[in-house]
């Protein structure tokens, strides 16, 4: 070792320098665990930056991914939400009946089967008036059976989306027939309408009445072939299918 007071090289076990007589004083292990300690403090001086950067890096990562994590459920609630409520223009309600979403184009010369049923429980809710104004046209009852009627056919053909050309018949000069309470089948009412609206189109009128196939039963009158058919429509509005029967 060296003499800490003149620098020269003296034994590592001497007690006094043999050159200047310094007394040699030794901190046996003072000095490096100071130097240890030094140096575990500049370690940590450069560490605790990093660390607290790093914890502050994470928490903005997590932070950016909870909230994108948050857009995609909202994205994905909403597309099926709107999914839900809005199939081809049509949307279902609470009580689980089918409901118009979209308001189309009505005119004499392309009525829309699909606007039928509406109409039918417009006749109703007024109590079958002789006529009635129904989105942008008038109608009359004649015009009214014949919608009702024809469309019951085309329903049941499957042509939901087709359109009736109504025209302007006339009605019944002499309306008769007798309201007599029975009940018939789809086949029996889908063919009394398809003949009644067939005897519009061939004579430009209303039949003063049509026939049932019950032997004995008097035929129907066309006020009460418009409730019929009203009431056929208004159950079919209601269940997305045309009834088994129907009560004449």
């Amino acid at each position: 070792m060296f003499c800490p007071k003149c620098g020269k090289k003296i034994p590592d076990d001497a007690k006094f320098c043999k050159f200047c007589g310094n007394e040699i004083k030794k901190n046996k292990g003072h000095g490096r665990s100071r130097i240890v300690k030094k140096d575990n403090d500049k370690k940590d001086e450069k560490t605790s930056p990093v660390l607290i950067g790093a914890v502050v890096v994470a928490a903005i990562v997590l932070v950016v991914l909870v909230v994108l994590a948050m857009g995609v459920l909202n994205s994905d609630d909403s597309s099926n939400g709107s999914s839900n409520s809005n199939v081809f223009g049509i949307s279902q309600s609470s009580s689980g009946q089918v409901a118009e979403d979209t308001v189309q184009s009505v005119s004499l010369s392309a009525f829309p089967v699909s606007e039928a049923p509406n109409l039918a429980q417009a006749l109703s809710e007024q109590g079958y008036p002789s006529s009635i104004n129904f989105k942008s046209v008038t109608l009359d009852t004649s015009q009214c059976l014949y919608i009702l009627t024809k469309s019951i056919v085309e329903i049941n053909s499957g042509n939901t989306g087709g359109t009736i050309s109504v025209g302007n018949p006339a009605y019944a000069p002499s309306p008769s027939g007798a309201d007599i309470t029975q009940t018939i089948s789809i086949h029996e009412y889908v063919d009394i309408c398809g003949r009644f609206s067939s005897w519009i189109e061939s004579n430009g009128q209303v039949p003063n009445y049509v026939g049932i196939y019950t032997g004995g039963v008097p035929d129907i009158s066309p006020l009460n072939m418009l409730r019929i058919a009203s009431d056929i429509l208004i159950d079919y509005k209601n269940t997305g299918q045309l009834p088994e029967t129907a009560v004449v």
